[in-house]
């Protein structure tokens, strides 16, 4: 196994395999969601819903992986003219991908429970202290950061493959246009969605 393939497919696949593999973690991000209460309100950040339809859940996360798309391919095309759509496209899809495994782990009860089983001993801490859930507790934790590093080494791969940028400017433009995307794009969607 290539790990450079784990951490850049978009260098070893073709980018219609990409782009059905992007579309399917779509679908499987609106059916998680349905399924564990939850939606993308920008493509870092998973909330949960009160109130949870079809329409709820995918409104938010099509708006919220359509606007990442546009804006990085704005971007991309600043910095290098032959920047390709499906490329962009494929670079916040892929990259997603490994969030909707998370977005499954917040339907398992059991992980919640052992996350309220910690915060309430926290705050009344009469009786033992509740060790295997404080073991599940730090093991997600480390778990999602593991996942989250993965996510963005992704990202910035697909739009480092797609826009062919070397300069350290671009790299931090591209780092701060996306941290400025991902918070408008969960203000848009908290305000009117």
């Amino acid at each position: 196994m290539n790990w450079k393939n784990v951490f850049n497919p978009f260098e070893r696949f073709d980018d219609k395999q990409l782009l059905i593999a992007g579309l399917l973690t779509v679908a499987a991000a609106i059916f998680t969601g349905y399924w564990t209460d939850s939606f993308f309100s920008s493509i870092y950040k998973i909330n949960g819903l009160e109130k949870t339809s079809l329409q709820a859940v995918a409104i938010p996360t099509l708006a919220s992986f359509a606007l990442a798309i546009v804006i990085l391919f704005i971007l991309g095309k600043i910095l290098n003219n032959k920047t390709r759509f499906i490329d962009i496209v494929n670079t916040v899809l892929i990259s997603q991908m490994s969030l909707v495994i998370l977005q499954a782990f917040t339907g398992i009860s059991y992980i919640n429970r052992a996350q309220e089983h910690v915060i309430s001993y926290q705050t009344d801490p009469a009786g033992p202290f509740p060790v295997l859930d404080f073991i599940v507790m730090l093991s997600m934790a480390s778990f999602v950061i593991m996942v989250l590093i993965y996510s963005i080494t992704v990202y910035y791969n697909g739009f480092k493959t797609a826009t062919n940028i070397k300069k350290w400017q671009h790299i931090v433009l591209f780092g701060v246009v996306s941290l400025i995307m991902t918070i408008v794009c969960q203000i848009l969607t908290a305000k009117y969605l």
